[in-house]
């Protein structure tokens, strides 16, 4: 290579280099490669202590889903509380992106073909949002009896209630489904003997007779068999038909006559010489 092309090659790099690091190390405010830093989740707990109690202990707050996952600085450019307001994101937009698949379960799915799901009940409706727990009445055990008042009085006075169950254990089941239907698997958890189902009768409880439940099978009954008169029940002797009866007379009667009135048989009588 000659001395002038030697020259303009390591100007060359020279200024290239220099314009790289002119761009790495000048500051600048119109371009960043460093996404703003969000708002952490411990200032929020300054201002929102009631809420922050509630999240400190909640499921949420062990899979690190923090205050910003749900809630959404609106204006970007400002502070908040100041300046910026953070918006209260619909159940579509929180619970419904993880309770659908992502958290292994759509309980969004079971809540939808419910029957709750069908008057309109949301994940709100049962669950407080921070600690994701029930929103129990005083000296509720479950949300249930807010509504099924009447279920509640009934259920208080059951077996199952003095047996320390509630309405989750078998509307809910072990899997805590929530369509809420109650399946055979559900019973057979704690009823391991169903054929064998009688120590309300062994210990001599009075039995209410049900008219006719709606899950019981229909039954065909067995034909019934005439009922035979009582006098001819408790009648004795052989029972014959009458024709057999006159056939057996006749021949009985024959016999009788032929062996008084008949002749009995003797030596032929010689006969007149010739």
């Amino acid at each position: 290579m000659n001395p002038t092309k030697k020259l303009f090659f390591f100007t060359g790099t020279l200024a290239l280099c220099m314009v790289f690091a002119a761009l790495v190390l000048i500051p600048t405010r119109e371009a960043s490669a460093i996404e703003p830093a969000k708002q952490s989740p411990n200032e929020c707990l300054e201002c929102h202590e009631q809420a922050g109690k509630l999240w400190e202990d909640s499921r949420h707050r062990e899979t690190n889903v923090s205050c910003t996952v749900c809630h959404k600085l609106a204006d970007t450019t400002g502070k908040h509380p100041e300046d910026a307001k953070y918006t209260v994101e619909s159940e579509t937009d929180t619970c419904l992106v993880c309770h659908a698949e992502v958290a292994g379960k759509n309980v969004a799915g079971e809540l939808a073909i419910s029957e709750h799901g069908k008057v309109g009940l949301t994940c709100l409706s049962c669950h407080e949002q921070h600690s994701q727990g029930l929103k129990l009445a005083p000296g509720s055990r479950t949300i249930c009896e807010n509504c099924h008042k009447d279920e509640t009085r009934e259920v208080l006075e059951s077996t199952h209630f003095a047996a320390g169950l509630s309405c989750v254990n078998c509307h809910m089941g072990a899997d805590k489904n929530h369509t809420l239907i109650v399946s055979v698997t559900t019973c057979g958890e704690c009823h391991t003997d169903l054929h064998d189902a009688k120590r309300m009768l062994d210990a001599g409880l009075d039995i209410k007779v049900m008219a006719k439940p709606e899950a019981m099978v229909e039954i065909t009954p067995l034909p019934e068999t005439p009922a035979v008169p009582e006098t001819e029940a408790n009648a004795g002797g052989v029972h014959l038909p009458a024709w057999l009866l006159v056939v057996a007379g006749v021949l009985i009667g024959g016999i009788v006559a032929w062996a008084v009135f008949g002749k009995e048989p003797g030596n032929p009588s010689a006969g007149k010489p010739s």
